[in-house]
């Protein structure tokens, strides 16, 4: 057939064509759709959500379409059915599932929103790992779950060309100002930010909620003020002005709105919004005068140093908890100051309002409507004021809390069943200062003064914590309601409960302890190695600094670092303590408790997929390295029958479920990742023992166990070595390569160019040399040298460098 064409014939056919685009505008011309789904932690978009066995959890996506013909679908990763349907809010596209499997089990979901009519689809994984059934597992949980209520029922509007977003509807809606922000601060506490990565759908919500709250300010007068025990300036920073919410009951919403902005953790950050006074100022800025509105409406004179509806007006208990939630986090967190007379002078109200029984009244010493949340107002007051333990006001308060402490009776009784109260008194615990000096001294173990009653720990008790109440108390849809005095406190409650079993409460996020142990379960006399390299920090701009152990459960630590090894003597179940410290002002700290079981075989292996691995184009080759991984009970066996050993590493490189990309303890897994391209993946690696054979008359089957880490692709690797070079002489090699500010470097060698390498040892020196003194003379070694951080974790490649030791 001839298909040439005339110029003409091309022209009339192009027309053709066009005309036919114009008549179907879907045919060809859709974009694909950008696809979405929620982390659990912002900075760590790998770090799998929580789950255990035969718990219903939500899974979360977004995307940036509507409507059909957009369709989405849910695969659970897990090989049961999809879920499916069509995109009807862009901004929810949630499924609920039950996942099984043994603990340490990380499934791969995947969110795919596709066009039915054009075929143009996205997909977005979201990962789970199945946990066991405990308390901080069943927390993350109800937490993930109350920020995916918060995210559904955001109501997402424009005002003045810039996105915004607040809460009317739902069961975490109100008309009051304040409860908006104290929803943007669950979601801050929790690491998700307005800064945060376009990738996280929390991002926009926050940035929308965090943008209309500052818009809700205005800026007004103050001036000096004189209360009984003399006059001050309550200016701090000298403009003239105070900042003030722009609706009725400004000073109890004052403190949540500061909270909410602090949370954000970006003091230089310029608002976009608002009226004069409050447009292209600074974060910080905006603080300062909200601290420095609440130091001038402070009642000035006898029975007064509080806080109430209006400037200067006889306070009340009820009020003065938010003048002192904002103030604390002001000075601590941002360096704010508060003048010494208006802490000065609310010590004396607060003298003036306490009940020789222990409890704060409500305008005075007496109970008006109930002592629980007063009382717990009182001890934040006092947190403000630097009093804790050992001040009488302190002790007699917290000793009423512990005879009020999960007893029931109801709200007007017992301080779990009055969040509004409750949420007082968690912060008076994480903000306690006994001596005056802006820096948190928390409390872990409430206390009664009787000596003889037992200390509560009031968080995690298993009978009366706190965290166990709020976790029973969540809905099947995610939010909490009607554990207060009155229904307009109802809506307050579920970005409440996040925040208190968060336990940060206006950190841009918190610490993360993480504890590894391998092996685990182990022998008597053998040494198990501990991490907790794997802790992490929810603020992507803090860092974890310091690790220590607790072997004995003794509350003393016995070792310091990212690792640490033990040896335990008998037989049982020990617990082991991780504390991980960070590098924000001041420092705060997350404890983890792991069981360490030592026991007889025949015994399952503990798997160890190394990592986490970064490959970049100049490194030779890319290997993994499941070698960490061990048998505990290696070589043992009944009599005559073969030693248990691990006889196979699996690797799962796509998150398919299935252990069949690669094979071996050190895989070549080049051309996989190459293939892939740029990115971060979640891997796994199952090992499997002999046990079956070794052990026969256990009946067991051969025993496994899985381990994840993460590969990222880079083309680039700011962080790698790109000119390492190795220097022969006889019965040494000398590497040397230009430092990169690393912590510390890890040295390697082959006799095979392109590896896999064996580990040889560290440099942490500037001068950037390592000698390797183990050779052989006339044999070729070839070496890489990787980047590593304080964690231990390697952060980068290097050039692969060669030399031939020789007599000279």
């Amino acid at each position: 057939m001839n298909i040439r064409m005339q110029k003409s014939d091309w022209f009339v056919g192009a027309l053709v064509f066009i005309a036919g685009l114009c008549a179907f505008p879907n045919v060809g011309l859709a974009a694909n759709p950008v696809v979405k789904t929620v982390p659990w932690v912002s900075g760590s978009p790998l770090i799998p959500h929580d789950t255990y066995a035969g718990k219903q959890i939500t899974l979360k996506g977004t995307t940036d379409v509507q409507n059909a013909p957009w369709g989405w679908t849910w695969d659970f990763g897990d090989g049961t059915a999809t879920a499916s349907g069509t995109v009807g809010n862009r901004y929810v596209i949630e499924a609920t599932h039950v996942y099984g499997g043994a603990v340490g089990t990380v499934y791969t979901a995947r969110l795919t929103v596709r066009n039915s009519a054009t075929g143009e689809s996205s997909s977005k994984e979201y990962y789970v790992k199945v946990e066991n059934n405990e308390l901080q597992v069943q927390a993350n949980i109800a937490i993930d779950e109350g920020l995916w209520y918060l995210h559904k029922t955001q109501t997402r509007t424009t005002s003045g060309g810039q996105d915004v977003g607040y809460w009317n509807s739902g069961n975490a809606a109100s008309g009051y100002y304040g409860l908006w922000a104290v929803n943007v601060n669950a979601f801050e506490v929790n690491g998700h930010k307005k800064s945060g990565s376009p990738d996280n759908p929390y991002t926009e919500t926050v940035g929308r909620g965090l943008r209309y709250l500052i818009s809700l300010l205005y800026s007004g007068g103050i001036g000096s003020q004189a209360n009984v025990i003399g006059t001050f300036n309550p200016d701090t920073d000298g403009n003239g002005k105070g900042v003030f919410v722009n609706q009725s009951l400004q000073f109890y919403q004052g403190g949540m709105f500061m909270d909410a902005i602090i949370a954000s953790g970006t003091p230089d950050a310029v608002a976009t919004m608002g009226p004069v006074g409050i447009i292209g100022r600074t974060y910080k800025a905006i603080v300062q005068d909200m601290a420095d509105a609440y130091n001038w409406a402070q009642y000035d004179y006898a029975g007064g140093g509080g806080w109430r509806y209006n400037a200067n007006e006889f306070p009340d208990n009820s009020a003065c908890q938010w003048a002192a939630i904002g103030l604390i986090p002001a000075q601590r967190n941002w360096g704010i100051p508060v003048p010494q007379i208006v802490k000065d002078w609310n010590k004396k109200w607060l003298e003036y309002s306490q009940n020789a029984a222990g409890y704060f009244g409500y305008t005075d010493r007496n109970p008006v409507w109930g002592t629980m949340a007063t009382t717990a107002s009182g001890m934040v007051q006092l947190a403000l004021d630097g009093y804790g333990r050992g001040n009488s006001q302190w002790d007699n308060a917290e000793s009423y809390m512990y005879d009020h402490f999960g007893v029931g009776g109801g709200y007007g009784n017992d301080i779990q069943q009055y969040y509004y109260g409750l949420f007082s008194f968690v912060k008076s615990m994480l903000l306690h200062d006994s001596n005056g000096d802006n820096i948190s001294e928390p409390i872990q173990f409430l206390k009664s003064s009787n000596s003889a009653k037992p200390l509560i720990d009031w968080y995690a008790d298993p009978a009366k914590g706190v965290a166990h109440r709020l976790v029973s108390d969540q809905s099947g849809a995610g939010y909490w309601w009607g554990h207060n005095a009155t229904g307009e406190q109802y809506p307050f409650e579920t970005a409440q409960a996040i925040i208190m079993l968060q336990r940060t409460l206006f950190e841009a996020g918190a610490p993360v302890a993480v504890a590894k142990v391998t092996p685990n379960p182990g022998v008597v006399g053998q040494s198990i190695v501990m991490s907790g390299a794997d802790s992490f920090h929810q603020d992507s701009s803090k860092s974890i600094v310091a690790w220590d152990w607790d072997f004995d459960n003794d509350g003393n630590f016995d070792a310091a670092g990212p690792v640490a090894t033990c040896v335990f003597n008998a037989l049982g179940d020990y617990p082991v303590k991780l504390r991980v410290t960070d590098n924000a002002t001041p420092q705060k700290s997350a404890d983890t408790v792991v069981i360490v079981h030592i026991t007889v075989p025949p015994i399952g292996p503990t798997a160890d997929a190394g990592g986490p691995y970064v490959f970049s184009p100049f490194m030779p080759k890319w290997f993994l390295d499941g070698t960490g991984s061990v048998n505990p009970d290696e070589g043992q066996s009944e009599p005559t029958k073969p030693g248990d050993t691990i006889v196979e590493y699996a690797w799962d490189l796509d998150g398919s479920g299935n252990f069949n990309n690669a094979y071996g303890p050190t895989p070549d897994v080049t051309t996989f990742f190459k293939l892939k391209g740029q990115g971060s993946y979640l891997i796994q690696l199952r090992v499997t023992d002999r046990t079956k054979v070794s052990f026969p008359s256990s009946g067991m089957e051969n025993l496994f166990d899985t381990a994840s880490t993460t590969v990222t692709v880079r083309t680039d690797d700011p962080n790698g070595i790109k000119n390492l070079t190795a220097r022969a002489k006889s019965g040494k090699v000398s590497l040397v390569w230009t430092d990169t500010g690393a912590h510390h470097y890890n040295a390697y060698r082959s006799t095979v160019s392109g590896g896999p390498y064996a580990y040889l040892g560290t440099c942490d020196s500037t001068y950037s040399t390592y000698y390797d003194n183990n050779v052989v003379n006339n044999t070729t070694y070839y070496y890489i040298v990787r980047p590593a951080a304080l964690n231990g974790y390697e952060i980068g490649g290097s050039n692969e460098a060669s030399a031939t030791p020789r007599l000279r």
